[in-house]
This record gives structure tokens, sequence and C-alpha cells, in this order.
């Protein structure tokens, strides 16, 4: 098969050998992979080994069954949980599976086993999740980003009428907002990129760019600031800002990966009774309702996922990771 395989800071198209099936497990022939901020950390940080192939956001076609397989069969498609949760931990036992050591360390395409920038993967059939007949393979790649965001409005205790901002409206963001609005509650973002503004009023949230000024208008269409601000930007600096933006008694979650140190007043966060509240991955319950959400267009994802990019394009794709602005999502298609 075909694969994108990091080389010395680098991908490269190499060709290797097919996965197998083994005992309880499936090999998929994949129809789409989603990329993400976690991707580009890897890639820039050089943290995976020569070697790796990255990936854990991805969809496919079931095409070879391992033995003791009886669920599935070739031509079955699925989504992928790509964290191994290990379900043995006091985290898994307590509900918190989200924060299983063992099962971050081994998670698909980040560490663990090989993920979905090629042709084809080797999935145990604990990680299946059945896509609808009706649903298409290329938004079945972002049920799993959906779910990190889905774990992290339920952190954020979201209800019907609750004040919600957003910071950053990437795909975290928006994915954010989307659900925050879907559960009844009143939402409002802000990015500094127009084009994101844009995007985020098309899908029918409120949305501001600094020049706008943003905080301030926020902060008047919410009558004192957001009960629940969701920090997606990643920028160390917009944490203490989603303090500011907050209401009194409020509560910032965040959503971003933060791969610098961030200078933090606690006296702001301590009179003004701000809850901080981080929120890393998902668990099994939070990918159902992001798959069961997807399934039924109660989220409509389709608008996100447009121009999927070739396998023979990652290495360009990473190059431009911060400066695309035609795509929200950026999907590649291995099988073109």
């Amino acid at each position: 098969m075909r694969a994108a395989i990091l080389n010395g800071g680098r991908f490269s198209i190499e060709t290797v050998a097919d996965p197998t099936p083994e005992p309880n497990s499936v090999v998929l022939s994949v129809s789409a992979c989603g990329l993400c901020g976690t991707d580009h950390s890897i890639y820039t940080g050089r943290l995976l080994p020569d070697g790796s192939i990255l990936g854990h956001e991805l969809a496919g076609t079931v095409v070879e069954v391992g033995r003791g397989v009886r669920e599935w069969a070739s031509g079955d498609r699925a989504t992928v949980v790509p964290i191994p949760y290990c379900g043995r931990c006091e985290l898994c036992t307590g509900g918190q599976q989200n924060l299983c050591g063992p099962g971050l360390a081994a998670m698909m395409g980040c560490g663990g086993a090989p993920g979905g920038l090629a042709e084809f993967v080797q999935v145990p059939v604990s990680s299946l999740r059945r896509l609808p007949g009706m649903l298409d393979p290329l938004p079945g790649a972002l049920v799993e980003p959906l779910a990190v965001a889905w774990h992290a409005v339920n952190l954020g205790g979201i209800r019907p009428g609750t004040r919600v901002g957003v910071l950053g409206l990437g795909p975290l963001g928006l994915f954010a907002g989307l659900i925050a609005r879907q559960k009844g509650a009143l939402v409002f973002g802000t990015d500094l990129r127009r084009h994101r503004v844009t995007r985020a009023h098309s899908l029918g949230l409120g949305a501001f760019t600094a020049e706008d000024q943003a905080d301030e208008r926020i902060r008047d269409l919410t009558s004192g600031g957001p009960e629940v601000v969701f920090e997606a930007s990643g920028r160390p600096e917009s944490i203490e800002r989603a303090a500011h933006l907050a209401r009194i008694g409020g509560r910032v979650v965040l959503v971003a990966s933060y791969h610098s140190p961030a200078e933090m007043t606690p006296g702001q966060w301590f009179n003004r009774g701000i809850s901080l509240l981080p929120s890393i991955a998902y668990t099994r319950s939070d990918f159902e309702e992001a798959l069961d959400a997807i399934s039924t267009r109660r989220i409509d994802v389709t608008p996100l996922v447009h121009n999927p990019r070739r396998l023979d394009d990652v290495q360009e794709v990473f190059d431009s990771f911060t400066t695309q602005t035609d795509t929200v999502k950026l999907i590649i298609d291995p099988t073109t």
C-alpha cells in the first residue's frame, strides 16, 4: 500500500507492506483521514520516530476480517475510536476514560498503532463504530474531532439558555459552538481571521473579529459576559482573555492544545470566582453522542468537509497548515 511516512522531519509517500488482520481485528480501506493541531504539533515537534504513520481521525470500509470477527464483514463502513482505553484503571472505571494514561499513550497515529494517512489500516473491532448506510465516510472522519468538542461542551455544563463565548473559530471552536447551540445555548464567537468569522456566520453562529470590538460586543449581547467561555484558539495569551470575558462566577473550558507557557493572574480568577476546566479527548459516550449527531444530521458537518486533498499532498498540507484559508477542516483522501 501507499502511505505517508515520517522520515527526517518530512513526509515521503512510500510503498509499504499491506496490514493483515490480527485476531479480533479488521483491515479498513481508508476513505478519509482528518488532520488537526495535534498532528501538526507531532510533525513540527518531531515527537514520533522515523517510519511513523500519523492520522487518528479516520473512516473507511472493511476489506478483510481477522479470526474471531463475527459482527463485521467486507463492505461494512466504519469510523474509528483511536484511543484504546484500558478499561481497568481508576479513571476508566470512574467515568474519566478521557484521562486514561495507557489509552492516550497508545492512541492510533499518535504514538500507538499506525494511523490513517495510508491506503489501509488495521483496527481492532473494539475501536470500530458502524456508519449508517446513508452516511458518506467523509463526514465519518469528523466524528472524532466532534467528540472532542462534545466532551468540552458536556464539561461546561451547557443547558438551554446558557450564554456562551468561543475564542477561536477553527474546527474545534466551530464544533463547540454548533453543539452548544444544538443544546439551546446562545453562542457568540470571535477569531482574528475574517474568513473564519464569515464561515461561522454561514453556520448560523454570531461571530466577530478584533476589529469588530469582539469582546465588548459579546459582553453586551450576553448581558455582562458569557457563563461559559470555550478557549479554542490554542493561543496561551487567550486563556487570561477568556477569564476576563466570562461573567462573575463563570467557567472557562480549555479545549485547544497548548505548547507554550501562559501567563495568568490568579487574582482575576479568584476574585471573580472563575472556574478553569481543561478538556482533553473524550469518553466512549461522548464519541457515541457525536456519531449519533452526525448520523441524524442534528449537527451538519458537510459544509466543513469540502475539497479533500490527495495522499501525495500531505507534505504541502502540513507546510501550509496555519495559512490555509480555503477550507475549515483538512481531510486527506488516501484513495486518490
